[in-house]
Parts: structure tokens; C-alpha cells; sequence
């Protein structure tokens, strides 16, 4: 039994590890922790105690059924409470507009029935609540919290996020309808061993969760270990690159300025000159690769405030000599502009990476768009979108490990997207990839919110803006 609901806490443990500085992550986990004492409670109460009465020792015995009744009040209590704080967190219910005062106020507010609960039937050692009285509130807390979940899936536009909330739902919603039925409901009204029926339910919840990580990466713990490993793959590829880079840069150095001063002293026939030609064209390639090189490996950046629109009028028309052969637009669609605190220089190669990347993917006529927008008003995207080639389904997860490309076109290297994640992680936010072949891509650079200082609307002046 217990060794089931270790299982709970398994999971706890593992969504802190991947979201360490999101508040609904830490009510997630802590949700988890709880119900997971309600497995100790029963070992406490089926094993242990009863082995200690055998024994007689009344000091253990009186010790032991105090954990457990704090064990479960644990999980009666406050798992629930804390379940529906995690819905509001998650969802946004309580969104970044509201004032921090009411929400610290409805927070507390929430907590008033767990408090109550824990007054009125504190532990005499043992726990005896009016499971009536209980499942009440604990009722309207679960099909309040699950409701929310729902409505929240039928109001979210971003993809990801919906998705998130998809897998969340089809997660949360059966087993906490479950442990009402078998730890609350039943128990009030007089079937006190249903809730051994739990044991089947925490093991189906772990398979799934187990299934839905590996998958899709639901609630960021597959997307956070698959970044780590990108990234570590960045920094030990770089650091023994670093070394031949350095090495291939001075010698192709010295081959480029031979060849240089053959062609300026020395007379030579057209078909040595052209030899020649092209002996420089190689070493101007070297020298590309070996700063594409340097590029990627980033320590400190530059941060200071940016107009959004400026840097991207800028990139736009640094591209625009990409796409004289061929018939396409790019278009701005933001409805706001931004001033950010970033490194304007890494930020506009990124974008002109993206929006290269873009036009390289588009064979003849096509429309690319910038666009900016909030994701629940805790991130900031800066979406590249393209209605390309798109890049193939078994690609999407390796279109960012150094030096893999899928484009076979002089140049290419496939350093671009590394480049771009590592400027993102240096300004704690993510790039983000989505495509579907034949169809097109979108390319999203995640900013935290705090990277953003002021939101102007387009449609009024610049001076009229406000904090966020």
C-alpha cells in the first residue's frame, strides 16, 4: 500500500525539478505530498500500530497514531485546498491583472474551511472529523477546481498551452473525482474500506503521468529534460570545437593571405587565377564556420532597454535582400510594442536567424509574419511564422543540436538554432519550435515577464503606456 503512494510523491519530487519557479508547480507538488501521506496513514493504521499494541509499548503506540492522525489531516484537509490552488495558478484564473492584495485575500480565503476543519476535530490522538461536514466543502473545492481546469481548455488559443491543460485535465480530473468518491463521499455515508480502491487509482496515475511525460511532456518535464540535454550537447561539442576552430581559423588565415598576395604580385594564367578564386571562396567559408563557432559559445550578455519595433523594422530590411527572387512578404502584426531589457545585438541576430530560416523554407511565394503577444500574461512570445516547407515530424527534436541541419545548401552548417536557443537561455527564456510538414513553421522566442519594461498599444501614442 505504501509502496504505492510513494508513487504520488515520485511525481512530486519531479515536477518541482522541472518547474522550480512556478508557484502552481510548488501547490501542484505540495497536492501530490499530501495525498501520498493518506498511503502512510494507512500502513500506520494496518501495520504498524497494530504490531506496537502487540508489543505494548505505549510511548510508540501513542507516537504512532499521532503521525498518523497528522498524516491524515494532511491529506483530508488540505489536499484538496491546495489542489484548487494549483488550478488557479495553473490556469490563471487569478490572472497578473488582479490586484496581489485580493489575490493573497481570496487565497486565504480558501484556506478558511481547512482551518476550521483542523479547530473543530484536531487530533485526540486519533483523527475523527464529521466526514459529512468534510465532504461538503472537499466536494465543492474538486468540482470547482476540475470545472475551471475545463473552461480553461475552451478559452485558450496558444496550442501548447491548451495541450498542457488537455493532458493536465485528462490527468487530474479522473482521480480526483475517485479519491471524493472512495476517501470522502463513501466514508460519510457508512463504506469505510472503499477508499483501498485508491491503491488502483495512484497506479493507473502514475502510468499515465509516466505515458504523458514521455510523450508530450506534460506540465514541461520532458520539454525541461530534452532541454538540458540540448544544451549540455552545445557546451561539450563548443568546448572541444573551440580548440580546432582556433586552430583552422589561423591557418586558413595564413593560406587566405598567400593566396591574396599571388594574385596581386604574382602574374598567373586565367585558369590558375580561377584556382586561385576558389581557394579564397573555401577560406572565407573556413572563416565563416569557425565565427559560427565562436558565436554559439556566450557567457555575458549586454543587457539594456529596446524598442521592439525598432529592432524588427531593422532586421526586416537587413533580410529584405533575401527575398528579391522570390514573391514573398514579410509582415510586422503586432498590436503593441515593447520596450525589453535584452541584448539588442544577440536578439536581432535571433530574429534574423528566424526570419532567414523562414525565407530559406518558402520555395517560391509565401507570407512570413512577426508577431508579439502574451502567453497568460507570464510570458512574452516573439512568434516567426512561415507557411513553408515546414520541417519534418522526426526533425523537430534534433533541429537544434549543433552542427545538424536539414538544408544541404552551401553555408548551412546547422549552428543558427543552437545559436539562437543559447541567447534565449542566456536571457532565462526558451525558443520554442512548432511545424508540421508542408505546412508551415512557427519559431517562438519565450521572454520571462520581467524582461518586458513598458507595453505601448499601436493605437495610441507612445507616451500613453503602462508597467506590467
Amino acid at each position: 500500500m505504501f509502496g504505492i503512494f510513494i508513487l504520488l510523491w515520485i511525481i512530486s519530487i519531479l515536477i518541482i525539478y522541472a518547474n522550480p519557479k512556478e508557484y502552481w508547480a510548488w501547490c501542484a507538488s505540495l497536492c501530490l505530498l499530501f495525498n501520498g501521506f493518506g498511503g502512510l496513514s494507512a500502513v500506520l493504521g494496518d501495520k504498524l500500530i497494530p504490531y506496537l499494541e502487540a508489543c505494548g509499548n505505549e510511548n510508540l503506540i501513542f507516537a504512532s497514531r499521532i503521525f498518523k492522525g497528522t498524516a491524515d489531516i494532511l491529506q483530508h484537509y488540505f489536499a484538496t485546498y491546495v489542489f484548487l490552488i494549483f488550478v488557479l495558478l495553473f490556469t490563471n484564473f487569478l490572472n497578473i491583472q488582479m490586484k496581489s492584495i485580493i489575490k493573497k485575500t481570496i487565497v486565504g480565503l480558501l484556506s478558511v474551511p481547512s482551518i476550521l476543519m483542523l479547530f473543530l476535530y484536531p487530533i485526540t490522538p486519533d483523527f475523527n472529523p464529521n466526514y459529512g461536514i468534510l465532504s461538503c466543502w472537499v466536494c465543492v473545492y474538486t468540482l470547482l477546481a476540475n470545472i475551471i481546469l475545463i473552461i480553461s481548455i475552451v478559452k485558450e488559443k496558444d496550442d501548447y498551452t491548451k495541450t498542457q491543460r488537455i493532458l493536465t485535465s485528462l490527468y487530474a480530473v479522473p482521480s480526483t473525482i475517485c479519491v471524493l468518491w472512495t476517501s470522502y463521499i463513501s466514508v460519510a455515508i457508512g463504506y469505510s474500506r472503499v477508499w483501498k480502491a485508491n491503491v488502483w487509482v495512484i497506479a493507473g496515475e502514475f502510468i499515465l503521468f509516466i505515458v504523458f511525460c514521455l510523450k508530450y511532456g506534460m506540465l514541461g518535464i520532458h520539454f525541461k529534460i530534452e532541454r538540458i540535454n540540448i544544451d549540455n550537447n552545445i557546451d561539450s561539442i563548443i568546448g572541444g570545437m573551440s580548440i580546432v576552430s582556433h586552430a583552422i581559423k589561423n591557418e586558413v588565415s595564413t593560406i587566405n593571405l598567400c593566396v591574396e598576395t599571388i594574385m596581386c604580385v604574382e602574374k598567373t594564367s586565367p585558369g590558375m587565377a580561377h584556382k586561385l578564386s576558389i581557394i579564397k571562396n573555401s577560406c572565407k567559408n573556413l572563416l565563416e564556420f569557425t565565427r559560427k563557432v565562436s558565436e554559439i559559445k556566450l557567457y555575458k550578455m549586454n543587457f539594456k532597454p529596446c524598442l521592439l519595433s525598432e529592432i524588427t523594422t531593422e532586421v526586416i530590411n537587413q533580410v529584405a535582400p533575401s527575398i528579391c527572387e522570390k514573391n514573398i512578404q514579410i509582415i510586422n502584426e503586432s498590436k503593441i510594442d515593447i520596450t525589453m531589457l535584452i541584448d539588442p545585438v544577440h536578439v536581432s541576430e535571433v530574429l534574423k536567424n528566424l526570419i532567414i530560416n523562414a525565407i530559406e523554407a518558402i520555395p517560391s511565394e509565401g507570407i512570413i509574419s512577426v508577431n508579439a503577444e502574451f502567453l497568460n500574461n507570464k510570458k512574452l512570445c516573439i512568434r516567426v511564422s512561415d507557411n513553408g516547407i515546414g520541417i519534418p515530424k522526426d526533425f523537430i527534436n534534433k533541429v537544434m543540436t549543433p552542427f545538424f541541419s536539414t538544408k544541404k545548401g552551401k553555408n548551412n552548417f546547422g549552428l543558427g538554432l543552437s545559436y539562437c536557443f543559447k541567447v534565449m537561455k542566456s536571457h532565462n527564456g526558451n525558443l520554442q519550435i512548432k511545424s508540421k510538414e508542408n505546412q508551415g513553421t512557427d519559431m517562438c522566442l519565450i521572454f520571462p515577464i520581467n524582461k518586458v519594461v513598458h507595453v505601448y498599444s499601436k493605437s495610441l501614442p507612445k507616451n500613453k503606456s503602462y508597467h506590467l
